[in-house]
């Protein structure tokens, strides 16, 4: 036998024998061979397994952030809706009870109402408040205003000489616009202003022609 080589003999029991010879540069070659196989085999399955996994834990990561920016931006926009749309507060005074009744003797109409004191730590209000006959359908619009002062647009434009009034709990007001054959008014508005001359409130009837 040579000394670069191997002599591999297979018996059996029954049959021939074989017999074959193999070189150790072969068989070195063959095994070193098999051995960067398998560990190239080895190094690509973890490879492949690892970036399963990376893409799997990124794939979660990504649907975890996506959801904390839609309950980021939900929270946004109700900020947002609350800074733009604040909760709409009750007005310190309320109109109740009002009354318009045209007057055929005196040519005209009365007016009466009640102002309620809708504060809730029920404080005393007063402020100003001034009463707008008007008829808005004519080519001219037509007001008549109580007391007087002026107007834009029907709207009043000096609260500083209105009535004055201050309210507990509620106060009556009453009072009769005189008009003349020619003016004929459609509706009534009531104007109540602050202290400071901020309008407050604002309350709308039709007049009744008879």
């Amino acid at each position: 036998m040579k000394p670069d080589s191997w002599l591999f003999i297979i018996m059996r029991s029954l049959g021939k024998v074989w017999a074959f010879r193999v070189e150790k540069r072969t068989f070195i070659i063959l095994g070193c061979g098999g051995v960067v196989f398998a560990g190239a085999l080895a190094f690509f399955a973890y490879g492949y397994f690892s970036l399963f996994y990376e893409r799997s834990h990124l794939d979660e990561e990504s649907k975890r952030l996506k959801s904390q920016i839609f309950m980021m931006e939900q929270k946004l926009k109700e900020l947002s809706l609350e800074k733009v749309s604040p909760k709409p507060t009750l007005p310190s005074v309320g109109i109740q009870d009002l009354k318009i009744t045209r007057s055929l003797k005196r040519g005209g109409f009365s007016v009466s109402f009640r102002l309620i004191n809708q504060n809730p730590q029920q404080a005393p209000v007063s402020g100003s408040l001034a009463m707008v006959a008007k008829n808005e359908t004519l080519r001219f619009p037509l007001y008549r205003v109580l007391p007087e002062m002026r107007l834009d647009k029907g709207i009043p434009q000096q609260p500083e000489k209105g009535s004055e009034f201050q309210v507990k709990r509620q106060k009556f007001v009453e009072a009769f616009f005189d008009s003349y054959l020619e003016e004929v008014f459609k509706t009534l508005t009531i104007y109540v202003f602050s202290p400071k001359g901020k309008l407050i409130l604002q309350k709308s009837a039709e007049i009744p022609e008879k």
